[in-house]
């Protein structure tokens, strides 16, 4: 209820105007132009967002990306999930349309997504679900049989794969079976893919270098709960140098399209990167539900 007016100050996180990366030309426009900012159409609480997460208005649905933008759709009594997907096509400019889906995320937590059919009605959707509980997310669910093939057929869905592995490691969204010596690698490939993305040296002192890009960006928080920043360090430049020693010495560093590559292949060693649960009811005597477990086991691997 402040009657005055209010002054907010944006820090920048990435790359800003004291980055070494920076050369004095591109230092003294960035001080002469400010960044653009936006504001967000949510606030978020300890990472937990406040007020209504699946609907913008009672009938515009909020849609989440991966690269951090928040696309509003209105719809209709006969909207479906597939009429929002292909729209997000056209939007993106995607052509391998058939490896996404619009999922629910419930609130608080990441661990859950419920995907939702192609010729579900949205309307119906949002009446079945508490709209406060839920986020609507566009992502990559159906995984690509070959990276290389979606790299060289459609870059714009590679990336967006690579984005959404990215932040669903730093979510956590693997917590349950991402053993810390997988996050480590994991953080030193996206450390490559940075600078190599920049134009950098892979021999960058990773000192110099988390002092411009916070370390925070490239591990999660429970990694940085358990080991003190000088550790992660050692242990991340440990595997950075492993990874650089599988690949042509007469290459410089990897390149940001193989440093991707090698990310989504790590990730892809996880059952719950690409996998599916599905809940089933045993209709089954004790003694026999054994015997049908085991051929379960052996049949079903949903990938």
């Amino acid at each position: 209820e402040c009657q005055e007016s209010l002054t907010m100050t944006v820090l920048r996180t990435m790359l800003g105007p004291k980055s070494s990366f920076i050369t004095p030309e591109k230092r003294a426009k960035l001080r002469s132009n400010p960044v653009k900012v936006h504001f967000a159409e949510e606030v978020e609480v300890n990472g937990h967002a406040q007020g209504n997460s699946l609907l913008f208005l009672p009938n515009v649905l909020k849609v989440y990306l991966e690269n951090g933008q928040t696309k509003a759709f209105k719809f209709e009594p006969s909207t479906t999930v597939k009429d929002i997907v292909m729209t997000l096509k056209e939007k993106l400019s995607l052509s391998r349309i058939e490896h996404f889906a619009l999922a629910l995320e419930q609130q608080p937590g990441v661990t859950k997504l419920l995907l939702l059919h192609d010729e579900e009605r949205i309307e119906q959707v949002v009446q079945k679900k508490e709209a406060r509980d839920y986020r609507c997310l566009f992502r990559v669910c159906f995984m690509p049989k070959n990276l290389h093939s979606l790299l060289d057929q459609d870059p714009a869905t590679f990336m967006y794969l690579y984005l959404q592995g990215v932040n669903d490691v730093l979510q956590e969204r693997f917590a349950v079976e991402m053993r810390c010596n997988t996050a480590l690698r994991l953080a030193a490939l996206h450390i490559q893919e940075r600078l190599a993305s920049c134009g950098q040296s892979p021999k960058t002192n990773l000192k110099t270098l988390t002092k411009t890009w916070s370390i925070d960006n490239f591990v999660s928080s429970t990694l940085l709960r358990n080991m003190r920043e000088k550790e992660l360090r050692k242990a991340i430049g440990y595997h950075m140098k492993k990874s650089q020693s599988q690949h042509d010495p007469k290459q410089r560093g990897l390149s940001v399209d193989q440093a991707r590559i090698n990310y989504l292949e790590e990730l892809s060693e996880l059952k719950s990167f690409g996998g599916k649960s599905f809940s089933a009811t045993m209709m089954m005597t004790p003694k026999s539900t054994g015997c049908l477990l085991k051929k379960v086991q052996k049949s079903v691997k949903i990938q």
